[in-house]
């Protein structure tokens, strides 16, 4: 067998840097466990979705060389999901219908290999999963300005009871063009609080004692001071999302709380959020 000194040079160089890596990984394992630990003393929250964001886009700024970007982020995903996900007995519901499967690989892609799923074929059924404690995450799709009688209507209620439920995860996790999972976006709902990762999107609740139009609520909003917002809803119950990280307490709420009290008894709220999705520019790191 020919024999290439140069290349089996370069292999040896490559076994030793796998060990080197394995060596890290284990490491990283055992800071990652005792973090768990310290949260669960301190009563914090494990998911955190806004410092997983802010870790990957420090992660791609550094990127470099042959190593597709979508890689990367794999990676880390895998890492978070397996270490302190799997290790806390956190689970998932993915509602999957037949005519969209792309939920369920959505899910995978986002809580790794390892991290428990299961299938439903109810979006009612996923969440009232994740409200009942049954399971941590349920992963539904993104509000359709189609949807009638839509699940996102139990998600305003159970926030505006205070039970603790928010959107803290849009999915796909990451853009590029011609994308097939940008055709069926979905989100991810925990009993967790959705943190700012410094670029974000925040969903507005609006619930109405009344019926009232799309278009009355669509005007409000953007006298608010809201751009270039989507509005999902009909009648009663609607659902607004725009670019940036808003809490209960920001004044162009506080706004729009007053400008719709005119028309009967609203009710205004975030009811959670997640970070921009990152956009992959190329197949290639930079």
């Amino acid at each position: 067998m020919y024999q290439s000194l140069p290349l089996d040079k370069i292999r040896q160089k490559i076994d030793s840097l796998d060990n080197n890596i394995h060596d890290l990984l284990m490491e990283r394992a055992d800071l990652i466990m005792a973090i768990s630990e310290e949260k669960k003393k301190a009563g914090i929250q494990i998911v955190q979705p806004a410092r997983e964001a802010r870790m990957i886009r420090r992660l791609m700024e550094r990127h470099r060389g042959p190593l597709p970007e979508e890689t990367i982020v794999r990676i880390w995903r895998e890492l978070v999901s397996s270490v302190s996900l799997l290790q806390t007995g956190l689970s998932v519901a993915v509602y999957v219908p037949k005519d969209t499967p792309e939920y369920w690989d959505m899910a995978r892609d986002y809580f790794g290999s390892v991290l428990p799923m299961q299938r439903t074929d109810s979006v009612q059924n996923a969440l009232s999963l994740v409200h009942e404690g049954k399971v941590t995450f349920a992963v539904l799709p993104y509000p359709d300005i189609a949807d009638v009688d839509a699940w996102w209507e139990k998600l305003i209620e159970t926030i505006r009871n205070e039970e603790g439920l928010s959107v803290i995860q849009r999915l796909p996790y990451g853009d590029k063009e011609n994308y097939d999972y940008e055709r069926h976006p979905a989100l991810v709902i925990a009993n967790a609080k959705f943190g700012e990762s410094g670029d974000d999107y925040s969903l507005i609740g609006i619930v109405s004692e009344d019926d009232i139009s799309r278009s009355k609520i669509m005007e409000e909003v953007e006298r608010s001071g809201f751009e270039n917002c989507l509005l999902f809803g009909a009648s009663r119950h609607f659902i607004f999302c725009c670019h940036d990280y808003l809490t209960p307490e920001d004044d162009r709420l506080e706004k729009l709380r007053e400008d719709l009290s005119s028309l009967g008894k609203i009710y205004v709220s975030p009811i959670g959020g997640y970070p921009a999705p990152l956009a992959y520019h190329n197949t290639s790191g930079k």
